[in-house]
């Protein structure tokens, strides 16, 4: 019982820590960053309105854009998975939360150092830099701090659903030990007469 009791505190510890955070490196969680990275970048696009160089070129250079952000954010969340299960819930949120808008600030800086080494925006002035800069981390901030919280939800949904089945096997577990042990014993009680040499099996049997 004791033991049964410290495994349960240990599982329940770990629980409390950021186990919310996917598997970052497992083909299905990538699959689903690129695809609401695309889905993301597609709205954005939409969301600009018509662009001189044409809806279906603004909506490359956004996807391209996008999808550098969150295969970078990935890349980082993977490395930094194992310190992130190590913090509470909190911490690890925020911690997560702040290499997305590192990373996001990041590629938007080599995002403009591309265009103006390329001459696709030759003189754009500071001001717009600051701009796309705060569109950028704004935007990425809205988006990873609601994607952190539905996993957190998630992840809490699936622990009480979890332990609602353990307390229920527990309580189904506690009402048929009972009558095993009431049987057992009606068995070894009407074969004392009769038959001991069975009545001292069943005994050593239970």
């Amino acid at each position: 019982m004791t033991g049964e009791k410290q495994s349960a505190q240990g599982t329940g510890n770990g629980a409390d820590a950021g186990a919310f955070l996917p598997n970052f490196s497992s083909s299905h969680t990538l699959f689903l960053v690129v695809l609401i990275a695309q889905l993301l970048a597609f709205i954005l696009a939409l969301a600009r309105g018509p662009a001189p160089e044409g809806f279906w070129v603004a909506l490359a250079f956004t996807s391209l854009f996008v999808q550098w952000v969150a295969l970078g954010t990935v890349l980082v969340l993977c490395l930094a998975r194992r310190s992130l299960l190590r913090l509470p819930p909190l911490q690890a949120a925020g911690a997560a939360w702040l290499i997305v808008l590192v990373v996001t600030v990041i590629f938007s800086l080599l995002a403009l150092w591309t265009g103006s080494y390329l001459g696709l925006k030759p003189h754009m002035p500071v001001t717009d830099h600051l701009g796309f800069l705060g569109r950028t981390v704004s935007i990425s901030a809205i988006v990873s701090a609601v994607a952190l919280r539905y996993l957190y939800v998630q992840h809490q949904w699936k622990q009480n659903v979890e332990a609602e089945a353990r307390s229920r096997i527990q309580a189904l577990q506690a009402r048929i030990r009972p009558h095993f042990l009431f049987n057992s014993m009606n068995t070894i009680a009407s074969l004392t007469r009769s038959r001991p040499e069975a009545a001292e099996m069943a005994v050593e049997d239970l």
